[in-house]
Parts: structure tokens; sequence; C-alpha cells
């Protein structure tokens, strides 16, 4: 099986979960309790495959309503972008997990290939945003240039 080539340009995630883990979570817990909780950037997971017409995005978005996303498609980028609104929470009551992020997340996803974003088609069913991109055929990704004399 064939992958493509893609880059997760907006991915600041990693640094984030650098700092959380080790000392550096501990003493941002310490001076500023809330660091985690308001900090944290939420970056959806995502599927993305293809087939010889189209490349296909699945990102889960549970939670999310669909008046929240927002989708930019480019030349050869796809931005996902929302928010989650948080739930209110149990008062009177002691967490001892609290794992789901809530506010708001962008995904900025850049293809190898040149897409036909005129025939880009989104759906959103039981959390997860599913986005078909056609390929651009061959004939229009190479352009003939006539040479005038």
């Amino acid at each position: 099986m064939d992958f493509i080539k893609i880059r997760f340009s907006n991915d600041r995630g990693m640094a984030d979960t650098e700092i959380q883990g080790g000392v550096g979570g501990v003493l941002s817990r310490i001076f500023d309790p809330t660091y985690i909780y308001h900090r944290r950037i939420w970056n959806p997971p995502v599927n993305i495959y293809e087939t010889a017409e189209k490349i296909t995005i699945v990102a889960e978005l549970a939670g999310v309503k669909d008046e929240d996303i927002h989708l930019e498609i480019s030349g050869r980028t796809v931005k996902i972008a929302g928010k989650r609104a948080e739930r209110s929470r149990v008062k009177n009551s002691r967490y001892h997990l609290a794992e789901i992020t809530y506010g708001a997340f962008e995904r900025t996803l850049s293809l190898a290939i040149p897409i036909d974003t005129d025939g880009v088609t989104a759906m959103y069913n039981d959390g997860m945003l599913e986005i078909h991109i056609p390929k651009l055929p061959p004939e229009k990704i190479i352009h003939k240039i006539i040479v005038q004399t």
C-alpha cells in the first residue's frame, strides 16, 4: 500500500506534550494550576487515504456541533478548524481524571499532490467529518505554453 506524503504545518501539540510531562509539567501546575487546562492544544485525530480518483480525510470531532466546524481548502492545503464547547462540571464532585479537551482546535494538512478544489465535498455524521477531495487529472496538472514568435 502506498501512502501520500502529508505535512502537519500547525502541529504545536508535540512541544506542549513535552512540557506537560516530567518536571516541566509539575512546575507548570505548581506555578499555574490551570496551565494544562487552558493552554492545551487539541488536535483532532485524522485518517487520510487515497484512491486513484480522490483523497479522503476523516477527522474525529466528537462533541463538536456542525455549525462550529470551519473547513478551508486551497491548492494543496486542507484546514479543519472549530471549537468544542465545554460541558458543565458537576458541582460538589472531585474529578479523578479529566482528559477530554475543550475549546478551539485547528488542523492544517498539506497534501503532496494537486487537488480539484471545486469538487470537494464534506459530510459530518456521528462525530466524524469526512472530506472527499478529487485529484486533478494529469491533463490539468500540466500546463502547455505556446511559444510565440
